[in-house]
């Protein structure tokens, strides 16, 4: 799982396929990481844990939960950590997620406020926003997201990822999925959750089934193509308000996606967002389009929506 791939041109497909280079690279990403952040949390990002109200869990998975809270009066949300064994790797995991969200600002960015570092509170703060566009499509039935809505909504994610692949080094989110966008009162969509992105223990092998590019599956090398297939996979979710693969487990949805499956297209949804879809999710990572143009592509989807 790669962070901030410094070594991002040279895990192109086709690229470097030795194993032990890969390893050295994985390991010098991670130094220029901490070169970058630093090893150590500034003084002002540290947030004491009894300044923190936890109230409701509203999310998790893995080894940490989402509370909503309050901090010094302020709406907020909590992200804790926990483990029984609390190990050194999840120390690592909370720290590389804390230290690559902490250095992102953009709209279409969920908000870093701080974090408290002394297990076993190991929490990270940021913004509070209402609802999962995961709850916009499956839990919310009072909610009518129609396409033209779903489009512009759909801009704010690619804005996103233009954001982040130009990072020096890009920021391969790796969770692409409607549980990882967040979704204020006006609509406006932010990216959540950097616990892939921020982890560099191993190239691939670890995701969310549905959504992983057939690269991921097979462990190979990767770059940030990966979130154009998962995007597309997503676009066509929203268009067709289904799960993609339905009730199928990871090793069948594996066999179908290396065997060049994907979920049922939305015909529904307009010729344009249609093939867009297609573009994302193809085999061929060189093929699939980049963050600019599938914003291009958006934008002038909406005009014909």
């Amino acid at each position: 799982m790669s962070l901030e791939n410094s070594f991002n041109s040279s895990l192109r497909l086709g690229g470097a396929s030795d194993k032990a280079e890969i390893e050295r690279l994985i390991q010098e990403n991670q130094a220029l990481k901490r070169a970058a952040t630093g090893s150590s949390f500034g003084a002002a990002s540290q947030i004491p844990f009894e300044d923190l109200e936890i109230q409701d869990q509203i999310g998790g998975g893995g080894f940490s939960l989402v509370y909503r809270g309050l901090w010094k009066g302020t709406p907020v949300a909590i992200k804790k950590w926990f483990d029984p064994n609390a190990t050194e790797q999840l120390m690592q995991d909370f720290r590389e997620e804390v230290m690559t969200l902490q250095t992102l600002r953009h709209p279409n960015v969920l908000q870093y406020l701080g974090a408290c570092m002394m297990p076993p509170n190991l929490i990270m703060v940021t913004e509070h926003m209402p609802h999962s566009l995961h709850s916009v499509l499956y839990s919310m039935s009072a909610v009518d997201l129609d396409r033209k809505r779903a489009v512009f909504m759909l801009q704010d994610i690619a804005r996103a990822f233009i954001y982040l692949h130009s990072r020096k080094p890009a920021i391969i989110h790796r969770d692409i999925k409607p549980a990882n966008f967040l979704v204020d009162r006006a609509w406006r969509v932010k990216v959540c959750d950097f616990g892939l992105a921020s982890n560099s223990r191993s190239m691939a092998g670890a995701g969310t089934p549905s959504y992983m590019a057939p690269e991921l599956f097979d462990n190979k090398p990767y770059n940030e193509k990966v979130d154009v297939y998962a995007f597309g996979v997503m676009v066509n979710e929203i268009m067709a308000k289904e799960v993609p693969f339905g009730c199928m487990g990871a090793a069948e949805i594996r066999s179908t996606v290396l065997s060049g499956g994907r979920p049922e297209l939305a015909l529904s949804a307009p010729k344009p967002i249609q093939e867009l879809t297609k573009k994302c999710w193809d085999t061929d990572p060189t093929v699939r389009p980049s963050f600019e143009k599938v914003l291009e592509l958006l934008k002038d989807a909406a005009s014909k929506v």
